[in-house]
């Protein structure tokens, strides 16, 4: 088990699980968003988000704008499945879980950065092409599957989405001497951008988004 850092309170301790469906209280707009997709993403009906934030003009959303994200959209109860490509939230908060421990994660920690990344679902795709609940980087994942997994990792399959995604936290964790701001940061930005810029305003945004929802899982 990796040390803990008492500083950035990494480690798991004993917490009892957030429903899944819980009510995300902001979100602070990154460039390139639009409300359609922030909508899919977080599963609220696209009308509901533009009312409560009073968007006359939902093409138009600023940088840095702080949305305040009603309950997610609910779910019919005649659908007996779930939309072809996407997971279960209680299946992929076992996951993110069982996962987590399995490498001595807060779960918390890693359930706040899918969420972050892709309100943890499966089929989002971004436009850089990062894929799935972590959205990794196809050249990511080849990255931790040969230096951390030692198989193949399928992005398209959950398990190893979530997989490459720990694992490659776990590889920022240890090359940024356990800081897990440095650690977000190398994941959102890149590790080598990072130290050879600082980090950017969107990225000092993206940690301070993760944090906040770590506390909402806790």
């Amino acid at each position: 088990m990796r040390p803990a850092s008492p500083a950035r309170l990494l480690r798991r301790r004993p917490t009892a699980l957030l429903a899944v469906a819980f009510v995300l209280t902001g979100y602070t707009v990154q460039p390139g968003d639009t409300l359609s997709e922030l909508a899919q993403r977080f599963d609220v009906a696209l009308d509901a988000l533009s009312e409560a934030n009073g968007l006359n003009d939902p093409d138009r959303l600023i940088a840095g704008t702080r949305l305040d994200m009603p309950s997610p959209a609910p779910v019919d109860a005649g659908e007996d499945e779930p939309p072809v490509g996407s997971a279960l939230r209680t299946e992929v908060d076992r996951l993110l879980t069982r996962t987590a421990r399995a490498y001595g994660w807060s779960p918390a920690f890693v359930k706040a950065v899918a969420w972050q990344e892709s309100g943890w679902q499966q089929d989002v795709v971004s436009p850089k092409g990062a894929v799935g609940i972590m959205q990794v980087m196809p050249g990511t994942a080849d990255f931790v599957a040969s230096r951390r997994a030692g198989r193949e990792l399928d992005l398209n399959d959950p398990r190893d989405n979530v997989l490459a995604g720990v694992l490659f936290l776990d590889y920022l964790y240890d090359l940024t001497g356990g800081d897990a701001e440095a650690t977000l940061a190398g994941y959102y930005q890149g590790l080598a951008s990072v130290r050879e810029h600082g980090r950017f305003a969107d990225t000092q945004r993206y940690i301070d988004n993760v944090l906040a929802l770590r506390e909402r899982f806790r």
